[in-house]
């Protein structure tokens, strides 16, 4: 079996190239900005790493071919190339982690930091210690890489499955029950994975060379190895596929979201028009009748109470016609909900005397918005500027709301006392703002603010690819 596999060892190493390549082509094929869920939100690191790993290990096919036609220092500097993309993909997949397993963006932002630092000291170090030593580029590559899956590799997979056992939860609150045993099958793979790739290696990272005297012992495995990381390789990639479902079950919730906005809103025009044709004239038509009583009236006194009744009746008729202009513009209109949390932020200002500075960005770019996205977004506000004030004793508050196509950002930020990034008590307001969230269709972060103070976001997802649908309401209500 050894010899079968070391003598098609460039077909065993494309078609592992291929596989992860593959894997990172359909997740890149079918991600969405415009999404809920943490799991989906991350799966573009999931690609990136897929799609560097397979360029990585074609780069085990590709390189000795091409040994026999170019220079040896282009050979070299190729050997580079490889090292430096097969220890990038382990940085992507461990960003794929945290995003999965840390909630706090400052806790990730510094396991990030911490990281790349890693990296490149095993890059500068593994330079300095193949100087040292008289090492090839060749050996300092084995090295480089070696020591990565021990370093890198193995937490960033363990984290990843980690994190994908986790969001079992996230997707049982969102109705995904049937995606999740695929989730936890993804994160058993990634645990396999982390046992081929992480701690099993070709070569010891302390004697890299092919002669040295622990060679033999790890390499023995090395075509095996190949094989065995592939077949996981396939089933992360068949698993990674069932996951994305997760995309189709969220856009039929949003075709049904925009169906109960077209109900509302064709009820809308239909009492609109009742009213106009039905109510209104009737005033009117009694309003006139009054006119005519003052009219030919010779009392005073009469005239005076009728014309009284008269004016009552027409301030009606204006209510009521302003009332019918509010039903043509529904309550998720990005300018009406723009104007709306404006004067939320104005009126708070002034009643509790902290400055508030608010800005709407992109408002005509604003794709089709949940219904009542302006009555959950105000509470969210007022939780947030009330917290602030309260709790934060903030002084000065930035809120910034920006509409884009895809997705809808309400960003809150104080320079109060702050929150701990992982509080002990939650309070029942923050609750609601993550229900509200959730409600939405979207997802709210709650943590320290990057300068101090407090920072509360709530990203809601707009579905981009039905323009045309949440336009039909309005023509019909025009």
């Amino acid at each position: 079996m050894r010899r079968f596999l070391e003598e098609n060892e460039t077909i065993i190493l494309f078609a592992q190239g291929l596989v992860f390549f593959s894997l990172g082509f359909a997740v890149w094929l079918q991600r969405r900005r415009g999404t809920r869920l943490t799991l989906t939100q991350s799966l573009i690191w999931l690609a990136a790493f897929a799609f560097v790993e397979g360029l990585a290990v074609w780069g085990y096919v590709f390189i000795p071919i091409q040994e026999g036609y170019i220079r040896p220092a282009l050979v070299d500097v190729l050997l580079v190339v490889r090292a430096l993309l097969q220890t990038l993909g382990f940085l992507f997949l461990l960003q794929f982690g945290l995003r999965l397993a840390v909630d706090s963006t400052r806790v990730r932002r510094i396991y990030t930091s911490v990281s790349v630092f890693v990296w490149l000291a095993i890059l500068a170090g593994g330079a300095a210690i193949a100087a040292e030593a008289g090492w090839s580029v060749g050996e300092w590559e084995r090295f480089v890489e070696a020591l990565s899956r021990h370093v890198i590799l193995l937490p960033a997979a363990l984290l990843a499955a980690y994190g994908l056992f986790r969001q079992r939860e996230e997707l049982a609150q969102a109705g995904m029950r049937g995606i999740r045993p695929y989730a936890a099958a993804t994160a058993v793979a990634l645990l396999v994975y982390a046992l081929l790739a992480g701690v099993l290696v070709d070569y010891p990272f302390w004697s890299p060379g092919p002669d040295g005297p622990d060679a033999v012992r790890f390499g023995v495995g090395g075509i095996q190895l190949a094989v065995l990381r592939g077949i996981t390789g396939l089933v992360l990639c068949v698993l990674a596929v069932k996951l994305l479902e997760i995309f189709e079950f969220e856009a039929k919730e949003r075709i049904e979201s925009l169906d109960r906005a077209r109900a509302v809103a064709e009820e809308r025009a239909r009492f609109g028009r009742d009213l106009h044709d039905g109510t209104i004239q009737s005033l009117y038509a009694a309003g006139l009748h009054l006119e005519s009583v003052a009219i030919t009236s010779n009392d005073r006194f009469t005239r005076a109470q009728v014309r009284q009744v008269v004016d009552g009746l027409n301030a009606t008729i204006a209510g009521i016609r302003e009332y019918i202009s509010g039903l043509r513009q529904p309550d998720s209109a990005a300018p009406l909900i723009a104007s709306s949390l404006e004067a939320l932020t104005d009126r708070f200002a002034r009643d509790v005397g902290v400055d508030v500075h608010f800005r709407a960005r992109g408002v005509p770019e604003a794709g089709p918005l949940p219904d009542e996205a302006g009555q959950h977004l105000e509470q969210v506000l007022r939780e947030a500027l009330s917290n602030a004030a309260r709790h934060g004793r903030a002084g000065r508050i930035e809120v910034t709301l920006t509409f884009a196509p895809d997705e809808l950002d309400l960003i809150v930020v104080d320079d109060g006392c702050g929150i701990p990034a992982s509080p002990e008590h939650v309070g029942e307001g923050l609750r609601n703002i993550r229900e509200r969230a959730r409600r939405l269709g979207g997802r709210a972060e709650i943590g320290p603010a990057p300068g101090g103070g407090t920072r509360v976001m709530l990203a809601v997802p707009l579905d981009i690819e039905a323009p045309d649908e949440s336009e039909q309401p309005q023509e019909a209500l025009r």
